[in-house]
């Protein structure tokens, strides 16, 4: 009797323990079970859970979603990279330098006769350039020299640190009229950079979804095993309630030796049983610490689900209506849709990249050369000397464009790829779908049938408990009938747990199930 004092400790009050006997309803039993079998300690050291806060908790400690953000903040930072490309770009340049060059035969005539010609000079230049949405490059310069050279101080003495001071202002553009020419080529950077940060937002979104789901059916089984645990509490109760009958019955002379050992084998096994039932609520408990990122060492408490599980009802949903939510809403179908969009945008790219590269390059500019560097900064002394130029710039390899060619066959494959992974994740969310509401309609039919299985089991076994009491029945029938009864209310639950399971699987193959969180 040591083990029946011992299990003892585990039970509610007396009223719980005719629970089943008395025949109640479904849902009157589990909220007697819900309440029963723990000590004011124990309960002192659990951690109720909501479903709610368990997935506002997974969606901020869970290691998957967690790096799944993460990779889409770093994608989306290339965006601003790829956007860098049109921004503009001053440059400043400042050089001091002296040259000294031999002359010419005619040189040293027209220099008077110097055999060397010496020119020190500081140069200065200052310029803004951009990449235009048309391809081209625009820069704007401004330039300025000071120098003095020897011929300057033979031919024209002056004052020490007065200096010959040359001015330019303008300008030049290069336009590619083939390859690299146009908005669609130049932006082709951008776009697929936008493209890859949608795509990764997507893909952070659908693993949100996925753990969500995940941690949503993982909580009620979790629930359920707790109904599994208290199964197993009832049964061990209503076995010490007839150990207790049966003993009594013997000492009365009415009931054999073998009675007796007959429901004390069944109070051993029930209390193995609940062994079981408490290592599978602890697996399930800590399947719930890895998604939140715990372990019991830092949190001895146990969970406590306080979400009953969902009902059960018919609904009619219709499968096209699911489909075309699902392909409205799914994170994975958009994603993949952002995909087959981005390799198009490729595509484009290699193929305008085997053109030939034809620049057209224009310059224009004024220039001044006075004494004073402040005058020949003065525009008004510029715009009496102009200069401009207008060419075009050809490059093109010589025989079929191999590297270009290459890349347009591989980005034509890439292509292909992504709308083929595009059709098969279709026919994957039709199949899912067509699976959810299968099983949704299936676990409601089950679930009525366990429920009126377990309305008339509760009758048997109150006609059974009569009969032993008149001594028209044995201890044998007396504990299948309420093995049968809470058997069958474990069913009841186990489609219930299956009916959450299918409404999960469905509203994550319609891309909804976080509506449910909001």
């Amino acid at each position: 009797m040591k083990n029946s004092d011992k299990s003892f400790r585990l039970i509610a009050p007396t009223a719980l323990m005719l629970s089943i006997g008395l025949g109640l309803h479904a849902d009157s039993w589990a909220q007697a079970v819900a309440s029963a079998g723990r000590e004011p300690t124990a309960a002192a050291q659990q951690q109720a859970l909501s479903l709610k806060d368990l997935v506002d908790q997974v969606r901020v400690h869970n290691k998957a979603i967690r790096s799944k953000q993460a990779e889409s903040k770093i994608t989306a930072t290339g965006v601003e990279r790829a956007a860098g490309a049109f921004q503009r770009t001053a440059s400043i340049n400042t050089t001091r330098g002296m040259s000294s060059t031999k002359n010419t035969f005619e040189e040293d005539l027209v220099r008077q006769g110097q055999g060397v010609y010496e020119r020190t000079a500081n140069d200065y230049s200052a310029g803004i350039s951009q990449l235009l949405p048309s391809g081209g490059k625009l820069e704007v310069k401004t330039s300025l020299s000071r120098f003095i050279s020897n011929i300057n101080n033979q031919t024209t003495p002056r004052p020490p640190g007065l200096l010959d001071n040359r001015s330019q202002f303008g300008f030049t553009l290069t336009q590619p009229l083939a390859r690299d020419a146009g908005k669609e080529v130049t932006s082709a950077r951008l776009n697929v950079a936008k493209l890859d940060a949608s795509a990764a937002e997507l893909t952070a979104r659908d693993t949100e979804t996925s753990v969500v789901a995940e941690a949503t059916i993982y909580y009620h089984e979790l629930t359920f095993a707790q109904y599994r645990v208290q199964a197993a509490q009832e049964r061990i109760r209503n076995a010490q309630r007839l150990l207790q009958e049966a003993q009594a019955m013997k000492r009365g002379g009415r009931l054999p030796d073998t009675d007796v050992w007959e429901v004390e084998n069944a109070l051993g096994r029930y209390q193995a049983g609940l062994g079981e039932a408490l290592q599978q609520e602890r697996e399930k408990t800590n399947r719930l610490r890895t998604m939140l990122m715990t372990v019991s060492a830092n949190d001895p408490r146990s969970l406590r689900t306080t979400d009953a599980l969902p009902e059960v009802g018919l609904t009619q949903i219709s499968q096209e209506d699911s489909l075309r939510t699902a392909l409205e809403r799914r994170d994975d179908f958009l994603m993949r849709k952002v995909q087959v969009e981005r390799e198009g945008v490729q595509v484009s790219y290699s193929k305008n990249q085997m053109l030939p590269r034809v620049d057209l390059v224009t310059g224009y500019g004024v220039g001044a050369l006075e004494y004073s560097s402040r005058k020949a900064l003065t525009a008004s002394n510029a715009v009496d000397y102009p200069t401009w130029s207008v060419g075009l710039q050809l490059s093109f390899p010589l025989g079929p464009n191999r590297q270009a060619k290459a890349d347009v066959e591989a980005a034509v494959v890439r292509r292909e790829d992504a709308m083929l992974a595009l059709e098969a994740l279709q026919v994957q969310i039709t199949n899912d779908i067509d699976t959810s509401l299968a099983m949704l309609q299936s676990s409601a039919e089950n679930w009525q049938l366990w429920k009126d299985v377990h309305e008339r089991e509760k009758k048997q076994l109150e006609a059974e408990r009569r009969k032993f009491s008149g001594g028209r029945s044995d201890t044998r029938e007396v504990l299948l009938r309420e093995e049968r009864v809470i058997n069958s209310m474990l069913n009841v639950r186990e489609q219930q747990l299956a009916h959450a399971r299918a409404q999960v699987m469905l509203q994550s193959a319609q891309g909804t199930l976080l509506d449910r969180f909001r």
